[in-house]
């Protein structure tokens, strides 16, 4: 046998004391003064037609993005009164006015567009989504009337985005009782609301390619999914010599697959339509831990049974999607469909994610030296990811 077959775990405890003392490193590093959290900034607005020229709706931002922009807490306690917050709003409505424009397009291009007035109430609103209080504020918008047959209505969004770069807006477009869902970012500002009915299939389109950016977006479920298929990659280790067996056959791997699959799609469904209800922070805490105990699983194989333990951790998963549905917001004319569509989506993600990640799984299988130093590595690594955002998400 070469010396490098012989390597696999001739010291298994020296490979293991060596994570220990990475993960211990990095629990130091994240409890230090200088460690932050960070979260994804979303803001919420809905609009439709209620007159002649007209409109109404509401839009939702969070507290901590307009703390962070405009500073509304004057005593700089870290707490956040409403009494606070309503003295803030003419400062609040300023910077809304400053950065959100609505104006009718006319149909003929020559023509001038008629900007709106937008008219702000003076009854907000605290309102809870996936356990961020949003301050929830809302708006007439008043178009003046036009010669002209206009088009669509448009909108522009522009608040936040100077201090927070992940910053979106998602929009709900209602029209003749059915629902359009538009994102507005850094990268795109301007929208165009149709006055059309929206269909099942737009829908559909709008929910799947979220499906699929989440996943591809979502670290923690990418390194999941990715310290999943490394053992597939891992020759097997039997009675100190290492045999050229891998230790997964794809079946296995499919096997692997199907059980995260199927588990994410329950808790999805059922969190989606209120059926179950878990708090969002010990979701995404659930999530971590499985990053985290997946990978040092790969180095210490504690649980032998995959399939189960896959199964387990994806009904976590399943509910960290439901909390990015929920963000997004379901269709109510087609409930149903947005969350086969959502659900569809992460598939497609997961599905691309793994064929991206075969032919390095292939040419592991292949080279020993490789093997015995990336895939430890790798575990290692994905290993104190997790533990980071256990401790972030706390």
């Amino acid at each position: 046998m070469s010396r490098i077959s012989c390597w696999c775990f001739e010291r298994p405890l020296k490979l293991w004391s060596l994570s220990i003392v990475f993960l211990f490193s990095v629990f130091i590093l994240l409890n230090s003064p200088t460690s932050s959290a960070h979260q994804f900034s979303t803001s919420h607005a809905k609009l439709e037609p209620s007159g002649e020229n007209q409109y109404q709706g509401h839009l939702a931002l969070s507290l901590q993005d307009i703390q962070q922009a405009l500073s509304i807490d004057p005593n700089n306690d870290g707490r956040l009164l409403w009494q606070e917050v309503i003295n803030s709003m003419p400062n609040i409505e300023g910077y809304l006015a400053n950065n959100l424009t609505i104006w009718h397009r006319p149909l003929n291009p020559e023509a001038n567009a008629a900007t709106c007035k937008i008219n702000w109430s003076n009854t907000p609103k605290l309102s809870e989504l996936y356990g961020e209080t949003l301050l929830q504020i809302p708006l007439t918008a008043i178009c003046p009337g036009q010669e002209n047959s206009v088009d669509q209505l448009s909108l522009q969004y522009s608040a936040f985005f100077g201090t927070l770069n992940d910053h979106k807006l998602l929009l709900t477009w209602s029209y003749n009782e059915s629902e359009t869902y538009f994102i507005i970012d850094n990268a795109k500002q301007i929208t165009s609301l149709p006055f059309v009915t929206s269909s099942v299939l737009d829908t559909i389109q709008f929910y799947l390619y979220q499906g699929i950016i989440h996943i591809w977006f979502g670290l923690d479920h990418v390194l999941f999914v990715l310290a999943l298929i490394l053992p597939f990659a891992w020759l097997r280790f039997r009675q100190g010599r290492c045999s050229e067996t891998q230790s997964l056959a794809l079946k296995d791997l499919l096997v692997l697959i199907t059980s995260f699959t199927l588990a994410h799609s329950i808790t999805l469904t059922l969190t989606a339509l209120n059926v179950l209800s878990v708090p969002s922070q010990w979701a995404e805490i659930g999530i971590a831990i499985s990053v985290a105990f997946t990978a040092i699983n790969i180095i210490t194989h504690w649980v032998k049974r995959l399939g189960i333990i896959t199964f387990l951790f994806g009904l976590l998963h399943g509910m960290g999607f439901a909390g990015a549905l929920s963000e997004l917001g379901l269709s109510q004319t087609y409930k149903f469909s947005s969350i086969v569509a959502f659900n569809l989506g992460v598939e497609i993600g997961q599905v691309a994610i793994i064929f991206l990640l075969y032919p390095l799984l292939t040419r592991l299988r292949k080279t020993q030296v490789l093997q015995y130093k990336l895939v430890p590595t790798l575990a290692v690594l994905i290993a104190i990811m997790g533990a980071y955002w256990i401790v972030e998400r706390l």
